[in-house]
């Protein structure tokens, strides 16, 4: 049985462009975007939220994916039926 890495990069930079607040947006290299606003940014509360909701997104996608290469490797075990 292998090993895996798990690796997040998570970035808070200031930007000058502002799209749609609170839009969550899919870059072209797959990572998930969502601009806030500077009063949302200084709030722990609000700040962890976004963070989180831009953040889930991009789990779900790496957990499909893994799991999708991870079932074409191997075939799945069969359950074995309960004695009883």
């Amino acid at each position: 049985m292998g090993t895996y890495k798990i690796k997040v990069n998570i970035e808070l930079v200031e930007c000058k462009n502002m799209e749609e607040k609170g839009d969550l947006i899919k870059n072209k290299n797959g990572s998930f975007s969502m601009t806030i606003m500077e009063q949302d940014a200084v709030s722990i509360d609000r700040c962890e939220s976004a963070v989180l909701k831009t953040a889930y997104p991009s789990i779900r996608e790496a957990l499909s994916n893994h799991l999708s290469e991870i079932s074409k490797k191997k075939p799945l075990n069969k359950a074995k039926p309960e004695k009883s």
